[in-house]
């Protein structure tokens, strides 16, 4: 495990640094030469992490803010730690009480029930039972596909109804009403850390800067006076060191991709995707790479998993009806390189 984590972090620091230099391309015609951006990276929640701005004191302050929201994120919501809170809830599953959460934990788990019940349960953070029977969370891979038995079983415990809520402004409280249940936070933690970030940047008058967790990415101002916000490369899922295309994130909007080419297990000389569909427990096949551009991290987060299990048709119309802010680009699990694009991100790309 230790060495693939190495890897997996290997793997998103070249790409990383990759996307890094698209950042420095102006927006207008004929640009002056750019001067140097800062760069501020370090490992943080299994990814690497890093901010990004003109401003050397800006990109250190920022830093700063990161390493702490972060760090709590961490400690609330990871999945690997038996201290977090996310643990307490998970072994309170099927308990009498409730388990006292933070407004952030409260807060993240709203945003999930509700993408859950938008996309059908095509997303779904109560699907952890079943990515650990597929070999993921640290289990060990399967020697054969799982039978269909099993992973009803294991279907039976995500069902987001089953998950009770009290919310108010002095307190928070969770309690997952069967035993078995797990809630993982994976795909939609790391945009919410950086929401985290941008907000408390926000607060403290911090402006033209980029902040980074695995590729999941939140603008504040614009890289350079004029240059309308901060451009950002869209990594090609076939070949790690290139860029199928560029989007200008403008101030406040998130961009988050997922892929199935970072985390994967081979069953019967297969390669599954650690994207689970949510509806039949099953890894998601014929799809490489979903980016989603939103007004925020934790959103953009999400919303790039939903659309990865859903068709395309099924993609575009959760977007059409429930997030017609946000931008969208599919890239098929097929060769040649296809790319498919709603028509507002189809507006917004430079290639």
């Amino acid at each position: 495990m230790i060495r693939l984590l190495e890897k997996i972090i290997q793997t998103q620091l070249k790409f990383l640094l990759l996307v890094s230099a698209t950042l420095i391309i102006t927006a207008g015609c004929s640009p002056p030469p750019p001067a140097r951006l800062n760069r501020l990276q370090w490992a943080s929640m299994g990814t690497i992490a890093a901010v990004q701005s003109g401003d050397l004191d800006t990109a250190q302050q920022l830093r700063t803010l990161a390493l702490d929201e972060f760090a709590a994120v961490e400690r609330e919501l990871s999945g690997w730690s038996e201290s977090s809170t996310l643990a307490e809830v998970n072994r309170h599953a099927g308990g009498e009480g409730a388990v006292p959460i933070s407004q952030s934990f409260s807060e993240i788990f709203k945003l999930s029930a509700k993408v859950t019940r938008e996309s059908g349960g095509a997303f779904n953070p109560l699907i952890a039972p079943v990515l650990r029977i597929w070999g993921f969370n640290g289990a060990t891979p399967p020697a054969a596909t799982p039978s269909t038995e099993v992973l009803q079983r294991a279907l039976a415990l995500a069902c987001i109804d089953d998950v009770e809520l009290t919310a108010s402004s002095n307190t928070n409280m969770i309690r997952l009403l069967r035993s078995g249940m797990q809630l993982d936070f994976g795909a939609v933690a790391k945009g919410y850390a950086v929401d985290l970030v941008w907000r408390s940047a926000r607060e403290q008058g911090l402006t033209d800067a980029l902040i980074d967790l695995g590729g999941n990415l939140r603008a504040l101002g614009e890289a350079r006076p004029g240059r309308e916000g901060w451009l950002t490369g869209i990594r090609d899922p076939f070949h790690d060191s290139r860029l199928v295309a560029k989007v200008l994130l403008r101030d406040g909007e998130a961009v988050a991709t997922s892929g199935n080419y970072e985390r994967f297990v081979e069953i019967n000389g297969e390669r599954c995707a650690h994207i689970i569909d949510g509806r039949t427990a099953m890894p998601v096949k014929g799809m490489a790479a979903v980016t989603v551009v939103a007004q925020d991290g934790a959103t953009a987060d999400a919303l790039s998993t939903a659309l990865f299990v859903l068709s395309v048709e099924e993609g575009k119309k959760l977007i059409q009806e429930h997030y017609p802010e946000s931008l969208a680009l599919w890239i098929p699990d097929v060769q040649p390189l296809r790319i498919i694009t709603t028509a507002p991100m189809e507006a917004r790309l430079q290639r």
